[in-house]
């Protein structure tokens, strides 16, 4: 296969044809004709054009058709075509243009014109071509990094919690063998530091698991309802509440929702529970939870009156490790998570302003039917 460009000539005029083709000399491209929309469409998988010129008024399939069925192909979707026609066919400029066409030229042809825009349209074809492989690359990298990250975490995970409870064991002979080890205060205080330290590891494994499996495993999809879903959510909160960390209010309306409940509990327990870490010198913070229905999908958000977050973090807030503040102990996932399991349901997060303190999490899901 020739490594060249490849120029796609269709015309139902032989003559036509090889006008153009001899404009197009200068390029050191391979040229193909092809004289009917038919024919054209036969060729795609064997040329693989990188330009497309096509003629608009031809019998049969014409240009304009030619033009929509290539742009439907998803192969072929990026191919830039241009229309050559006749002065008193310019009136169907639009109707190719809407079809996919990049651009036209006026028969007879000018071979300076057509040379600048076979060009222009070969150069966005190259760019195109980098950006698709430059993404392809990023999302390979992406895939690579996510697997290593939970294959870490999973293999982690194992070892800390046989530490933990072999930990657990040594602490019970050492009360019955050598209690009076217990009773030095220094000792007995740093024997007591370590369970802590093991449930804050795990509670970090368990976080990264998440965040590694939350854009790619979602499980049993089904009408929920998001009123169920909230209730046992705000249910986990109750010894924040009792604790005077958290007021609860609701507004708006819960409908069903077609969503993995077990990773929308996820996305409500994360948010409330950034509301009530971040509370700042609030207590209790107001979390005031909402939702309603839109045109085409659901809207739900999550509230609060806490110190708020900077406008300028507003962009990066659902990055992996990014916290908006750093004197708070936390790991800067659980927003991040909540972020690929909404893009994974096909829906969006973000964070809106507010003329008030606080912080606002809005989040939309689609309706798929």
């Amino acid at each position: 296969m020739s490594t060249r460009e490849q120029i796609l000539i269709v015309d139902d005029q032989e003559n036509n044809r090889l006008v153009v083709e001899d404009h197009l000399r200068k390029l050191r491209c391979d040229i193909h004709g092809a004289s009917s929309g038919e024919e054209a469409l036969d060729m795609l998988s064997a040329i693989k054009p990188d330009c497309i010129l096509m003629d608009i008024m031809m019998p049969g399939m014409d240009g304009v058709e030619t033009t929509r069925r290539i742009k439907s192909l998803k192969a072929f979707e990026e191919i830039p075509v241009l229309m050559i026609t006749a002065r008193d066919e310019v009136s169907g400029i639009q109707d190719a243009l809407d079809a996919g066409a990049v651009d036209y030229l006026v028969k007879p042809v000018e071979p300076t014109a057509l040379l600048a825009r076979v060009r222009s349209a070969l150069r966005t074809r190259h760019a195109f071509q980098q950006v698709r492989d430059l993404n392809q690359d990023l999302l390979a990298q992406k895939k690579e990094l996510s697997n290593f990250t939970h294959m870490v975490s999973h293999d982690l995970k194992s070892p800390v919690v046989g530490a933990a409870s072999l930990f657990n064991f040594f602490l019970y002979r050492l009360r019955d063998d050598y209690p009076e080890i217990l009773e030095d205060d220094g000792m007995n205080e740093m024997l007591q530091r370590i369970p802590d330290t093991f449930t804050k590891l795990l509670s970090f494994i368990n976080t990264m698991l998440d965040y590694a499996e939350a854009g790619r495993v979602i499980g049993k999809q089904e009408m929920v309802s998001m009123d169920k879903v909230l209730s046992a959510v705000v249910q986990n909160f109750e010894y924040a509440v009792n604790e005077g960390m958290v007021h609860f209010e609701k507004e708006g309306s819960f409908p069903e929702v077609w969503c993995d409940p077990v990773r929308m509990v996820q996305v409500w327990q994360n948010l409330i529970a950034n509301a009530i870490k971040y509370r700042g010198e609030k207590n209790p913070v107001r979390v005031s939870l909402g939702g309603g229905l839109l045109q085409n999908g659901w809207k739900f958000w999550v509230d609060d009156n806490g110190p708020g977050i900077p406008d300028h973090e507003f962009e990066n807030i659902f990055q992996p490790f990014v916290r908006a503040d750093h004197e708070t102990e936390g790991s800067g996932i659980g927003l991040a998570t909540s972020d690929r399991i909404l893009k994974a349901h096909g829906g969006i997060i973000r964070v809106e302003p507010k003329p008030s303190e606080g912080a606002r999490f809005v989040f939309e899901l689609p309706n798929p039917i």
